[in-house]
């Protein structure tokens, strides 16, 4: 089931418990999502891949987990012509996020990823 966008939105703003899914692996991160402009002028497709319009659901997650570096390259938009989505599951809750990564940040104790939203999935 398909999660409606006034839902996903009540989830905006707020600091998130969640864990990243990657290559069969789990990362335990915090997450916040917001809904703002993307640098389009009109409605596209982006990578050929998936559909862009001029709003979009946008993801910052934080991850102490520095093993995730090794296959973020391979999730991320750009540098691939065939990429990863990133399931994002919400801590106590049946909701599941579909986002790619469109660059992240390697900090000294952490990892800034920044996502976009793609699809979502709510489990009876």
């Amino acid at each position: 089931m398909q999660l409606h966008p006034d839902e996903l939105l009540r989830l905006t703003e707020r600091l998130l418990g969640c864990n990243l899914l990657l290559h069969g692996r789990q990362y335990g991160a915090t997450a916040s999502m917001t809904y703002s402009d993307v640098p389009v002028t009109k409605p596209t497709t982006r990578g050929g891949v998936y559909f862009a319009d001029k709003m979009a659901f946008k993801i910052k997650a934080h991850t102490k987990d520095q093993s995730l570096i090794g296959v973020l390259s391979s999730a991320m938009l750009g540098p691939n012509s065939d990429f990863e989505k990133i399931e994002i599951r919400i801590d106590g809750s049946d909701l599941k996020i579909f986002a790619h990564l469109t660059n992240y940040v390697q900090k000294k104790d952490e990892l800034e990823l920044n996502l976009v939203v793609v699809g979502t999935e709510l489990s009876n």
